[in-house]
């Protein structure tokens, strides 16, 4: 099976199924810097923290009509970051390509 008739089965299973992934409502983030540290190497290492909120098509709607939502939080070192911005940029290069099609 090629790639392409991969990624239309995929599809075509996730939309009859009812999968879909969470939709982000709001993105907060900031970076801390480390001023002290037991450990020498550990201190001057910033670092970003994330809230997310994302949806939470588990519960119903409220009476606002207003989709629920959950608070996702994570923090990420440099390094991380930019393994997320080249997966990130690689998607979009993906996207860009199929609509180019």
């Amino acid at each position: 099976m090629s790639q392409q008739q991969q990624q239309q089965t995929t599809s075509n299973s996730s939309s009859g199924n009812g999968v879909s992934l969470p939709r982000m409502v709001d993105l907060d983030w900031r970076m801390d810097v480390k001023t002290s540290s037991d450990v020498m190497s550990r201190m001057a290492v910033p670092t970003v923290l994330f809230k997310l909120e994302v949806e939470d098509r588990s519960k119903q709607k409220g009476e606002d009509g207003k989709q629920p939502t959950n608070t996702v939080i994570f923090e990420l070192n440099k390094q991380t970051i930019n393994t997320m911005l080249e997966g990130l940029e690689f998607v979009q290069e993906r996207r860009l390509n199929k609509k180019a099609r």
